[in-house]
């Protein structure tokens, strides 16, 4: 691993293995002493001067999702609406939890925040975790 210190409080971080990198990128949230930390892939129009990221990767649940779409396609596709699918969770995709889905999705936050898709002739929900 290789960390850069970079302007306005921002790290570079090289990672030498995929799983590391995957894993810091939607195992978060991620919080130092009490204050969040914003990871995010590595972008070459990145501006440490920026005051806010304009990408990031966050976890939603679809709250009581029919069961019959639990299936890699069908959840990638509906996390694709809210944003661009990153990661599929462990026990959504075994069916071990059915009260909702949860999906890491890279949302941008330039726009408003996805509140609800239209699926299957009614609306779904859609919750996001730990927003700072």
């Amino acid at each position: 691993m290789e960390v850069k210190d970079l302007d306005h409080d921002c790290f570079l971080v090289n990672l030498d293995n995929e799983q590391d990198y995957y894993r810091a990128l939607t195992d978060g949230p991620w919080v130092i002493y009490d204050h969040y930390l914003v990871v995010q892939q590595w972008s070459p129009r990145f501006k440490a001067s920026d005051p806010l990221p304009k990408t990031m990767i966050v976890w939603v649940q679809l709250p009581a999702l029919k069961i019959h779409f639990y299936h890699r396609e069908i959840l990638t596709s509906l996390g694709n609406l809210i944003g661009r699918t990153i990661k599929l969770d462990y026990h959504t995709l075994t069916q071990q939890r059915a009260k909702f889905a949860r999906l890491a999705v890279e949302v941008d936050l330039t726009k408003h925040l996805v509140p609800r898709i239209w699926l299957d002739d009614e609306w779904q929900k859609v919750e996001y975790e730990n927003l700072p």
